[in-house]
């Protein structure tokens, strides 16, 4: 069989301009910080508002029914457990799980006066893209876990916000995302609807705190629009290398 390499041309830089070293292997992308950071994260390991010095994208490159069948009990006890290997404290880490490749991962960097924005995206759609109200897959018990198709995104900016504005962030950040599946003209695999993401996805967004403090984080901000500018043009590539990964799959099995 004929061996192809990786044709990735949205490879993040080892060093975020925002601070942070960037290490990408086949199973994780790792940002860690010299100093701490604040962080909202959908993530099982210290979700929510959390000082951070380091997050994690993992990927799971197997099926599992339910957390406890995860390598340390739990989705948050599999993180974990990655995270020690590697040495990093686990009371300043947080993370999340997909089952998307880390090969195809994409970077964008948008900039607008002295706001940057950067994301580091994984992404995979087929098996899970969703309209938000469409209806529910399943339903949590016994620990039952569901993380195909995720699209998981790490956020990183120079600036300082408010507990508020991170959070509004969060509504930034999924307008952002629906409008790029729009625009990619993806559809719900349960209705006609244009799928607004997947049933699975996770969002960190880091800032700085040393940054100027923002209040608001919505659309019609600097912050706001920049941040929102900077998940399309992520999810744009994210759909574009996905694409480009079925060509070499493609590639690979002829």
């Amino acid at each position: 069989m004929t061996q192809h390499t990786v044709n990735n041309p949205y490879e993040a830089p080892t060093q975020l301009a925002v601070g942070g070293q960037v290490t990408v292997n086949n199973t994780s992308i790792v940002v860690a910080f010299d100093d701490v950071r604040y962080s909202l994260s959908t993530g099982p390991l210290n979700g929510g508002l959390h000082h951070i010095m380091a997050i994690r994208n993992q990927n799971l490159p197997f099926f599992v029914n339910t957390e406890k069948e995860l390598p340390g009990g739990s989705a948050s006890g599999y993180l974990s457990a990655e995270f020690e290997q590697e040495d990093y404290p686990l009371n300043f880490c947080t993370g999340l799980i997909t089952s998307a490749t880390m090969e195809f991962h994409v970077y964008a960097k948008v900039s607008a006066g002295d706001v940057v924005v950067e994301t580091i995206a994984t992404a995979g759609f087929e098996a899970t893209a969703h309209c938000a109200g469409d209806g529910y897959y399943y339903e949590e018990k016994n620990g039952e876990f569901h993380q195909p198709g995720t699209i998981n995104l790490l956020i990183f900016t120079n600036k300082a916000l408010t507990d508020g504005a991170l959070t509004k962030a969060l509504i930034t950040v999924t307008e952002a995302k629906s409008a790029a599946f729009r625009e990619a003209d993806i559809k719900s695999l349960i209705s006609d609807a244009y799928a607004t993401g997947t049933a699975t996805d996770g969002v960190i967004l880091t800032i700085d705190t040393n940054g100027e403090v923002l209040t608001d984080s919505g659309t019609y901000s600097l912050f706001g629009d920049t941040l929102a500018k900077c998940v399309r043009l992520a999810m744009s590539r994210a759909f574009e290398n996905i694409k480009r990964k079925a060509e070499q799959d493609h590639l690979l099995n002829t």
